[in-house]
């Protein structure tokens, strides 16, 4: 049976369920007859030959006539290659599409909430990338550090005042060049007043922050997770990353390492 893998790269560049399977089971084969594309596949075998034809007409099979017919596939580079530049210009085309046909203009919104790894990863690097005096990031989960680290080099090479905070530990290799701070939350000295809040809501709270990143003290991003699904959470009302500048600030000072 096909790689179902396999079949799922084929789909997601466009090739409909049963062609990914008749196609693949082609190009692992070889020529083959119609009947043993079925049983490779496990395309039924009355689907076979409407779908050999489908992707005849796509120029992805080639066939010879005879009794029986025999099929091949084209060859793969060919068929990837076509299949790219048209997933690739259809992207292109929705992207200009939604941008022209958008009916309200950008408009300020104070709080914005995100989920899902790739677009937390890609707001928190466009949030660095926008950086323009100062860029403050704390890791309590260094895996975060690790994912940043290239957007925080860049921002540090550009003229940006870059701190990172790190729970404990070395300073690693892929921050050098940068200012690295080091704390230990089980050995400052607790204050009751807001800074105490914040750490209580950074290391003890009920969600499981992951790391904070404030730019310019005029935006700021904090990646958590809940339930098991890592959310971030974009504010854009100066009073709160300033805060939270002023509170990493104070870890820094503070710290018990």
């Amino acid at each position: 049976m096909i790689d179902e893998k396999l079949v799922e790269n084929l789909k997601r560049l466009g090739l409909k369920d049963y062609e990914a399977r008749v196609y693949a089971a082609l190009a692992l084969l070889g020529p083959s007859k119609a009947s043993e594309v079925a049983r490779e596949s496990g395309v039924p075998r009355p689907k076979v030959y409407e779908v050999l034809k489908e992707l005849h007409r796509k120029g992805f099979v080639d066939f010879s006539e005879g009794k029986p017919a025999f099929f091949r596939a084209v060859e793969p580079e060919k068929v990837i290659g076509a299949l790219r530049d048209k997933y690739i210009k259809s992207a292109e085309e929705a992207i200009i599409s939604l941008k022209s046909g958008r009916r309200r203009e950008e408009e300020w919104y104070p709080v914005w909430y995100f989920q899902g790894e790739w677009n937390i990863r890609g707001k928190a690097e466009e949030l660095i990338k926008g950086a323009q005096r100062e860029v403050m990031a704390a890791f309590v989960d260094r895996r975060f550090s690790r994912k940043l680290a290239r957007a925080l080099r860049n921002a540090n090479g550009r003229g940006a005042e870059v701190t990172v905070v790190l729970l404990g530990g070395k300073r690693p290799k892929y921050l050098e060049g940068m200012r690295v701070e080091s704390v230990d939350p089980r050995k400052l000295q607790r204050k009751e007043d807001l800074r105490d809040i914040f750490i209580n809501s950074m290391f003890e709270g009920p969600y499981a922050v992951k790391a904070l990143i404030i730019v310019d003290s005029r935006e700021s991003l904090m990646i958590y997770e809940e339930k098991g699904a890592l959310k971030g959470i974009l504010v854009t009302i100066p009073f709160i990353p300033t805060f939270q500048r002023a509170a990493l600030l104070y870890l820094i000072k503070e710290k018990g390492t």
